[in-house]
């Protein structure tokens, strides 16, 4: 079969027909191209971007791009700062200024650079739980040994709540801000705990030594100037350390629960017993008392009896005298037995006897 110089590709080469697509040659990957006929389309093409130009000026190009790109170096340093953030400007790594929430712009580095942190978020350090997650903030192990102020070993785990307050200073007043926080509060907890029985850090007496804690921790790191606010201290749990010293220090625990008991059992037998005691002391007093003012008033009573009867004495003593005498002899014979005989009878071996007692019991019993 005749071949009309038509493959199935196009015209072979030799064949000039222009309407076949696959035989046209592509300039711009042929041998032959001309590097100075791509840079001519290429500057028509941009040409064709700013308009009346119809002559080309590669100056007037460079300059255009010399100003666009230093544009955006300028425009590079606007940056925002959310709400609850901050911003310290730096400027060739030296600490110019603290920028505050909004728009804000620095020069465009190498000249200024920012450092953008949180100010608001609450950081929480806890020595309770290992640094597992990576976290600067958490101190590793379940807790640290301490000493009480009794002497007894406990395992002490607490909390404590912190945010920069200041960010300049946090970032520049101190190389590792973080680690000073920790290490202070830890300090500050083995302080109050070496000052502090045992007994009142198990009990009520925990509610007292948190607030002292914060003060103590604030104000050592006031003193660091690292702009930081402490929030809250937290002893969170108080335990004896192992299984062994468990046993002595329930030991002890249960010595104290029974020395408390006795003590409430003296308590309050002596306020059962003192109050009686009391009252009877009262009484004796107030008897006395009485008898006392009984014995001043018989004994008044009978100085002003025995005047009276001297000063009738000396105006008639025989008649005072002789009543004296029968008074005397009727209160020294009333509870006498008295027998009555009569001297002048002539019987003899006889005495006859009158009953007097005898008669008068018997007159009181018929009365």
């Amino acid at each position: 079969m005749a071949s009309d110089g038509n493959g199935p590709w196009g015209r072979e080469p030799g064949n000039d027909d222009n309407n076949n697509p696959w035989g046209k040659k592509n300039r711009g990957l042929s041998k032959e191209a001309n590097l100075d006929d791509i840079i001519r389309e290429s500057q028509e093409k941009i040409k064709k971007l700013f308009p009346g130009g119809k002559q080309h000026n590669p100056g007037k190009f460079i300059g255009i791009a010399a100003v666009a790109v230093v544009g955006l170096w300028l425009g590079s340093g606007i940056f925002t700062v959310d709400e609850s953030e901050e911003a310290a400007i730096l400027r060739f790594g030296k600490w110019t200024r603290t920028a505050g929430p909004g728009w804000n712009y620095h020069l465009p580095a190498p000249i200024e650079s920012a450092i953008v942190k949180n100010i608001r978020r609450v950081n929480t350090f806890t020595n309770t739980q290992a640094n597992a997650s990576g976290n600067t903030n958490v101190m590793a192990g379940e807790g640290s040994l301490m000493l009480t102020g009794d002497e007894n070993i406990a395992d002490v785990q607490f909390v404590v709540n912190w945010r920069i307050s200041d960010l300049g200073k946090f970032l520049f007043n101190s190389k590792s801000p973080i680690p000073t926080i920790n290490a202070g509060a830890d300090s500050i907890v083995r302080e109050m705990i070496a000052q502090t029985p045992i007994a009142q850090i198990l009990s009520e007496g925990r509610a007292e030594i948190n607030p002292q804690m914060q003060d103590r921790l604030q104000a050592l790191l006031t003193e660091y100037d690292i702009g930081v606010q402490i929030l809250q201290v937290k002893l969170l749990k108080v335990t004896p350390p192992t299984q062994t010293v468990m046993e002595a220090y329930l030991d002890v625990q249960r010595a104290k629960a029974d020395m408390e008991r006795k003590r409430n059992e003296a308590i309050f037998y002596r306020n059962s017993v003192v109050p009686v005691a009391r009252g009877d002391a009262k009484k004796l007093i107030e008897e006395a008392e009485a008898y006392k003012e009984q014995i001043v008033a018989d004994a008044a009573g009978e100085t002003e009896r025995f005047l009276s009867v001297l000063k009738e004495y000396k105006m008639n003593p025989d008649v005072t005298r002789i009543g004296y005498y029968y008074e005397t002899m009727n209160e020294v014979l009333a509870g006498a037995n008295k027998v009555i005989t009569d001297q002048g009878s002539s019987t003899s071996g006889v005495i006859p006897y009158l009953p007097l007692p005898e008669l008068q019991k018997s007159q009181k019993k018929g009365t």
